[in-house]
């Protein structure tokens, strides 16, 4: 369990997927080293935490699209990285339950 374990997206992790999805965030990383990006986003985590916890207050798309906008080009990576991951771990949860 890593220090990106301790804040995590809550709600709608779809929307905020899709947000950063719209964006054109998250197709430019599909093809880097997602390890490297995740080791790399660790060292940010005070921002990214930060980040987090203002996007789960967020109510509609347009304001979510707003802030991110304005986050530098790490911490929008990071959030990338740590909305699959957590995508990934409620699937595998999900895959568990059926």
């Amino acid at each position: 369990m890593g220090a990106m374990d301790a804040d995590l997206l809550s709600g709608d992790l779809d929307r905020v997927f899709t947000v950063l999805y719209e964006m054109g965030l998250v197709e430019p990383l599909l093809g880097k080293d997602w390890q490297d990006l995740y080791r790399r986003s660790q060292s940010r985590w005070p921002e990214v935490s930060h980040a987090i916890k203002k996007l789960n207050t967020m109510g509609n798309l347009p304001e979510m699209r707003k802030f991110i906008s304005k986050l530098p080009t790490e911490i929008i990576d990071a959030l990338v990285i740590e909305v699959a991951r957590e995508l990934a771990q409620f699937h595998q949860r999900d895959e568990v339950l059926h």
